[in-house]
């Protein structure tokens, strides 16, 4: 038992530094704990390909490549005829492979311990490493002797105590929001599609209490979370009306959502409880949901970043530009933060393109590769393009790691039934 926790929690470690990556006081700010991952990817993928006698990748993985190179080189195109310097998408290939050789790290580690790594147990140490981060964020608020551990090895915290953020560890502002969402996701897809669950209560309450716990302090450390954990919750209202193979929904599952809206009262009756007994939490809770309290009390379903945000659509103002960009990136050089508007300026319309079809292929890979995975893919496709209309970022990482990890319709042993080291897979 006690060797069981001690590597759950070394795992759950592992994938909580390539997720949410962080930078270390002892090492150049440059390198982070994602790169420190990928390098184990590396010497993992290069071990793997030494014993199966050939270095292969799948059909989709190359594919998937092929169009992070056009994208960046169509960056590079756009700088080079604008005369800029920024370089901020021009290297994207480089985070594409770093992010893939992450994801094969973080896979090779999952499977020193299981048998075949599958959609389930990476599901639950991604939920395990988002419980991990909101604990330590609270943690880092409310204990000094733990936040000034982490202020001795990790780079950052200084920053976001300036600006009144809550963070946990490599956890913080809209990037962890936009992570903590993915994984509300399939979370959620878990939940409604995997039957094994029915039968078992502990990994039922599992989910439920780290669908819970994310949705009410990852929304504390990221508002972006509510995203996620909003298309969690329609997907898991969606699964409970839809017809099934064989007729309706049955006792069994009808009891299953019963404990997940027991479980979240249950979260919620503890925050609330703080609210009014807790000024920290209170203070939390307030900009955690600040639009729900301003509906609440002013009718008005609004924020002050909002607000902020509205102001903030900056369109270019020649058809040059809106066709290839002028090469220039970020709030202070386009007066924006929007990520649609920033694309635009960067590597215009044919770029936003480009990089759109590289995510969509990427989730329609993934929708053949898994069972009962199209409405997570749509999630996720509608998550990817949500999130733009905030700001700028991907979630190729998620991606990343489905490409490596077993299919649900493959029979391969563990070695062989991961994207990354099947030369033709079936599916993908």
């Amino acid at each position: 038992m006690i060797r069981k926790l001690i590597v759950g929690s070394i795992l759950t470690l592992v994938v909580s530094l390539y997720v949410f990556p962080i930078s270390f006081t002892f090492l150049p700010e440059s390198i982070n704990s994602k790169m420190i991952v990928a390098v184990f990817g590396i010497l993992a993928y290069v071990f793997d390909s030494l014993r199966r006698g050939s270095a292969e990748l799948s059909s989709s993985v190359l594919m998937a490549g092929l169009l992070s190179v056009i994208f960046s080189v169509w960056c590079l195109f756009s700088i080079t005829v604008s005369n800029t310097p920024d370089k901020t998408y021009v290297m994207y290939i480089v985070s594409f492979a770093t992010w893939l050789a992450g994801a094969y790290g973080v896979y090779a580690a999952l499977r020193l311990a299981n048998e075949q790594v599958d959609m389930e147990i990476l599901v639950r140490y991604l939920a395990l490493a988002g419980v991990f981060q909101c604990v330590s964020a609270v943690l880092i608020d409310n204990n000094a002797g733990f936040s000034a551990f982490v202020d001795r090895f990790c780079v950052g915290p200084s920053y976001y105590r300036s600006i009144h953020r809550m963070y946990g560890i490599g956890a913080a502002l809209d990037p962890a929001g936009i992570r903590f969402s993915v994984i509300q996701v399939l979370n959620a897809h878990l939940f409604a599609t995997n039957t094994g669950l029915r039968s078992n209560s502990r990994k039922q309450l599992f989910l439920l209490l780290a669908f819970s716990v994310i949705l009410i302090i990852g929304s504390v450390i990221s508002r972006t979370t509510l995203v996620g954990s909003g298309l969690g919750l329609l997907y898991i209202g969606v699964s409970l009306v839809r017809l099934r193979k064989g007729g309706f929904i049955t006792l069994r599952m009808l009891q299953i959502y019963v404990t997940f809206l027991f479980a979240l009262a249950g979260v919620l009756g503890f925050s609330i409880y703080y609210y009014y007994n807790s000024l920290t939490y209170h203070e939390y809770l307030r900009f955690g949901f600040e639009a729900f309290f301003n509906w609440a009390e002013t009718g008005e379903f609004r924020t002050n970043s909002g607000d902020h945000l509205q102001t903030m659509w900056v369109w270019p103002k020649d058809s040059l530009t809106w066709l290839i960009g002028r090469g220039t990136f970020g709030v202070y050089q386009n007066d924006t933060d929007i990520g649609y508007c920033n694309f635009i300026f960067y590597c215009g319309i044919i770029g936003l393109v480009l990089f759109s079809v590289f995510f969509l292929y990427c989730h329609l890979v993934q929708n053949r590769k898994f069972k009962n995975f199209r409405a997570a893919s749509l999630m996720l496709v509608a998550l990817t393009f949500i999130v733009w209309v905030k700001v700028t970022t991907d979630i190729f990482f998620i991606d990343a790691l489905l490409f490596c990890i077993a299919g649900d319709d493959l029979s391969d042993v563990p070695d062989e039934g991961s994207e990354m080291s099947a030369a033709e897979p079936e599916h993908g």
